[in-house]
C-alpha cells in the first residue's frame, strides 16, 4: 500500500462519483478504478459499493476513509517539518496588523500560506493604522492590514472586507442589559476612543457620520492610543465605545459587546503594501486573502462576553 492509494480513495470517498475524482487527480478512470480494487484485495474487503449510478461507501469505507485523511495529513507535515529543516527560510515575508486581521483574516489564510510557502518564514507585527504606514515605507513590513484613507504614490492598497461596528462596553452598564441598543440610548454616555491618527481616519469618520446622522454628540472622556489601553479603560467603567465587530470574538475582563438596533455604521479594513512589491510569496499572499474574503465568513456571535 502507497501513498497514492490513500490519495486516489479519499478522491473517490468524497466525491462518491469515479469520473470526478479521476479529473481531480488528473488520471484515467480505468486506471483509478484498478488501484482502488488492489487497494480492497490488499485490506480483503470492500471500501465502496457501486452501482451505475451512485457510489456509497460502506462501514470499512468510512472508518478507512477517516484514518486515510489523517495519514495524509501526517504525511503533508512530514514534509513541511523536513524542508524547514534542510536549511534556512528562503525568503521572509513581514505583516503588520490591526486587530481585525488578527481575528477575521489570518485564521483562515495562514494555513493554506503555509502549505504552499512551507520554506517562507511569517513575521508578525501588531501596530496602529499610522506605524504600518511608516512600517511599509521604511521596509520594516511587507504587507499591512489597516484603517484609510491611505494616499501614497509608493503605496498600493484594496479593501479586503466592510466592517459592521457594535458597541463595546461595560459588563455592568445597564445598557448591557439590551440585545440591541438603540442610538438614542447613548446620548448621554460618555465614550472613549483610540486616537483618530493611530485608528485611521477611516474609524473616526465612520463614527462621526453615525453620530450625526442620529443627532448624537460625542462626548469623549478619553483618547487613547491602541485598543488594548481602550478596553481596559471600558472595563474600569470609563465610558462606550465602537469598535468594529471583530470585538466579538476578543476576550477582556469585564467588557461585552451589544449590536446596534436600526442604523448600523461600518468601515472597510484595507490591505496594503509597497507598488513595487513583487516578491512570489507576498504576491500569492495577496492573492489568498482576496480568495478567501469571496467565501462569507461564519456568522459571529451577537453579544458575546469579552471577559
Amino acid at each position: 500500500m502507497e501513498l497514492r492509494h490513500l490519495r486516489y480513495f479519499v478522491a473517490v470517498a468524497e466525491e462518491l462519483n469515479f469520473t470526478r475524482a479521476a479529473a481531480r487527480l488528473h488520471t484515467a478512470q480505468p486506471s483509478l478504478s484498478q488501484q482502488i480494487r488492489d487497494l480492497e484485495a490488499e485490506l480483503g474487503t470492500p471500501l465502496l459499493l457501486r452501482s451505475k449510478r451512485h457510489v456509497e461507501l460502506t462501514p470499512a469505507g468510512q472508518v478507512f476513509l477517516d484514518e486515510a485523511r489523517l495519514v495524509l495529513a501526517q504525511a503533508q507535515r512530514a514534509i513541511v517539518l523536513a524542508r524547514h529543516a534542510a536549511g534556512p527560510p528562503a525568503s521572509r515575508l513581514s505583516i503588520g496588523f490591526v486587530p481585525s486581521a488578527e481575528v477575521k483574516v489570518f485564521p483562515r489564510v495562514l494555513p493554506m500560506m503555509r502549505a504552499q510557502f512551507p520554506r517562507t518564514e511569517l513575521s508578525f507585527h501588531s501596530l496602529t493604522t499610522a506605524e504600518q504606514i511608516e512600517a511599509l515605507l521604511n521596509k520594516s513590513i511587507d504587507i499591512a492590514f489597516l484603517r484609510g484613507p491611505l494616499s501614497h504614490p509608493l503605496l498600493t492598497s484594496e479593501a479586503v472586507m466592510n466592517e459592521r461596528l457594535v458597541v463595546v462596553l461595560p459588563a455592568d452598564s445597564p445598557l448591557a442589559a439590551c440585545e440591541h441598543i438603540a442610538p438614542q440610548a447613548l446620548a448621554a454616555t460618555d465614550f472613549v476612543h483610540v486616537n483618530a491618527e493611530q485608528a485611521g481616519q477611516s474609524l473616526y469618520a465612520a463614527v462621526q457620520a453615525w453620530l450625526q446622522r442620529n443627532h448624537l454628540e460625542r462626548r469623549v472622556t478619553q483618547e487613547v492610543h491602541n485598543v488594548l489601553t481602550l478596553l481596559s479603560v471600558i472595563s474600569m467603567g470609563g465610558g462606550v465605545t465602537l469598535l468594529p465587530d471583530y470585538a466579538e470574538q476578543m476576550v477582556f475582563r469585564n467588557v461585552v459587546t451589544r449590536h446596534l438596533s436600526g442604523d448600523e455604521p461600518s468601515v472597510p479594513l484595507l490591505m496594503a503594501w509597497r507598488a513595487d512589491e513583487a516578491s512570489p510569496a507576498a504576491t500569492f499572499f495577496r492573492e489568498l486573502v482576496r480568495e478567501v474574503q469571496r467565501t462569507p465568513e461564519p456568522a459571529g456571535d451577537p453579544g458575546r462576553t469579552v471577559e
